[in-house]
């Protein structure tokens, strides 16, 4: 007789006896390994059990599968993210765990529900996977990095823990003759109500190619969850009855499995793998903002072509202006020409010479079509000496001598303004700065470190704060929300939602932009 045959015949009545002779709480489980070529013993202190361990589903019999920590371990060879935790000279720092992310760990499936490989797939696919299809292996290997991600959402010394108290309660139970308080963990329905096929779907995207990184980042394939989850809210059977409506809070039934307690624990590890890579926009700092000033008014003194001292009093207005009022670089795109210039009548004020920029269109702290809002600004900074007075009155007479009176302030060749017209200019600027002073460090690479939409902001940020500017007028003035506290309130910073309210706020922001 073939000894294989033998030794398979000898391992399956042996699991079988195993099977037979434990059948109660999962305490008294004790299996073999589902690795071939590890068959070590796994009890719940060793390992773990898929739920549907000892049930049979539809046409599928128990799928037995048992497995030590060390084999529940991520299949194929995709190359998935596992984050590094860098010291501040990009040295990764060494792990407490070896293993984080890349095995499972005994108690996991008390943390987290959870079904083997082939039971996911008979779940999403309604059939057994079949042995040598690409395909199929390649589900699979995406069902087990979901099952490991949903398992790392909870740290080892939790997952540890709990099953420490958990083992303790049934040696209780069992102690004083007492039915277990802890549920069956199985069996599962024969359908993905976890939601491991939009897992699936996360996990592909996450390995897109990326811009700053070879993968894409968090933020931008967990949208593919939002995607699937608006498209199951939007069908016929996507929410439920309402749970509560007052004013603005509701709160729906949703069969969505993206819903899940399953799918949020995959969501959570997920993320902690991956990690996020922020990449803000370098500030620009108060020194370069006074050198590039003086800088442009020397070449605007010098120049006698119109064109080109268009082009100088537009970055003038856009780096100084846009320093002093705080706007992100799409919003200095919906500067309003014409209301704006209205407002140049107050620089001649004999108290508080000043101005006021009249913004205009949807951004990101006013959605409403149509909606706009005022900022008004000093012609003269106090501490810095920054002049966006001068640089707002000469862009706006030259736009004037070409005829134009209406339309958006920084507009060239295209109806709508875009900002790449502009971009080159404003790290041409920057870089000239670089090339002839010591103001910004030779390493800076300004076009991969700088931005057009946002180091104006983030410098002007800075420099408030140097300047111990209050921070909620730092809030207001940069139209920064916070969060409701639960009392009732709206609690939000925003700005100049309606050009009623600007008479009685005037005072307070003319005060900001005298600081700096």
């Amino acid at each position: 007789m073939n000894p294989c045959c033998v030794l398979y015949s000898y391992l399956f009545l042996f699991r079988c006896r195993i099977l037979v002779n434990e059948t109660g709480c999962w305490m008294t489980w004790i299996d073999y390994c589902c690795n071939p070529l590890c068959n070590k013993r796994v009890t719940v202190k060793s390992g773990i059990f898929c739920g549907n361990y000892l049930h049979a589903r539809g046409p599928y019999a128990p799928c037995q599968s048992a497995y030590c920590e060390d084999c529940y371990a991520p299949r194929g060879d995709k190359p998935f993210v596992i984050r590094e935790t860098l010291d501040d000279d990009g040295v990764p720092l060494p792990d407490k765990e070896d293993n984080r992310f890349i095995k499972a760990r005994a108690g996991d499936m008390f943390m987290v529900p959870f079904q083997c490989d082939q039971c996911h797939f008979q779940n999403v696919n309604k059939r057994d996977p079949m042995p040598g299809d690409a395909k199929d292996e390649e589900v699979l290997e995406y069902i087990r990095r979901a099952n490991l991600d949903a398992f790392w959402a909870r740290e080892s010394s939790t997952v540890k823990k709990n099953l420490g108290i958990l083992i303790r309660a049934e040696q209780c139970f069992n102690r004083l003759a007492i039915p277990s308080a802890t549920p069956n963990l199985g069996p599962f329905p024969l359908e993905d109500t976890f939601g491991m096929k939009a897992a699936i779907a996360v996990l592909d995207k996450s390995l897109d190619k990326g811009v700053y990184e070879r993968f894409v980042q968090w933020e931008t394939f967990r949208k593919t969850r939002s995607a699937i989850t608006n498209a199951h809210q939007a069908s016929a059977d996507g929410l439920g009855d309402t749970v509560g409506a007052y004013e603005r809070s509701r709160v729906w039934i949703s069969n969505v499995a993206t819903h899940s307690f399953w799918y949020t624990r995959f969501m959570t590890g997920l993320h902690k793998r991956v990690g996020e890579v922020v990449k803000p926009d370098w500030p620009v700092p108060i020194a370069v903002m006074q050198y590039i000033d003086r800088g442009l008014n020397r070449l605007w003194s010098h120049e006698s072509d119109l064109a080109t001292k268009k082009r100088i009093a537009e970055m003038g207005a856009w780096f100084v202006v846009g320093f002093c009022i705080g706007l992100r670089g799409e919003e200095m795109l919906l500067i309003e020409l014409s209301g704006t210039a209205e407002s140049l009548r107050f620089l001649e004020d004999a108290i508080e010479p000043h101005f006021v920029v009249r913004v205009k269109g949807r951004t990101k702290g006013s959605l409403i079509a149509g909606g706009g809002f005022e900022i008004p600004c000093v012609a003269e900074t106090g501490v810095s000496k920054l002049k966006p007075g001068r640089w707002i009155r000469r862009l706006v007479g030259l736009i004037h001598q070409e005829g134009r009176m209406n339309g958006k302030l920084f507009q060239r060749s295209l109806r709508v303004p875009r900002l790449l017209e502009f971009e080159e200019d404003f790290f041409d600027v920057l870089i000239s700065v670089q090339n002839t002073t010591d103001l910004i460090e030779d390493g800076v690479d300004l076009r991969e470190k700088a931005g057009i939409f946002r180091s104006l902001r983030r410098g002007l940020t800075s420099h408030a704060i140097n300047m111990e500017v209050p921070p909620d007028l730092i809030k207001a003035v940069n139209r920064w929300r916070q969060e409701s506290k639960g009392n009732g309130s709206k609690g939000t910073y925003e700005m100049i939602d309606h050009y009623a309210e600007l008479g009685t706020l005037k005072p307070t922001f003319l005060r900001f932009s005298k600081a700096l």
